[in-house]
């Protein structure tokens, strides 16, 4: 989320100082956020599954 939004008013900054109309597309910006989530899932996943998987004592060894 403060990726997106920081990209956002990054865009809107630039846009300004340069005196051009900033062209963003608001499913993007709503869309990042979501595709971030969905790869720390992801990233997350394996992981969590291959401990659920081991006895606490093995992972602790």
């Amino acid at each position: 989320m403060i990726g997106a939004s920081l990209g956002v008013v990054a865009v809107v900054a630039v846009s300004a100082v340069k005196q051009r109309t900033p062209l963003l597309d608001v499913r993007l910006a709503l869309a990042a956020p979501v595709a971030g989530a969905l790869v720390g899932l992801l990233a997350g996943l394996y992981p969590a599954l291959r401990a659920a998987r081991m006895e606490p004592v093995d992972a602790l060894r």
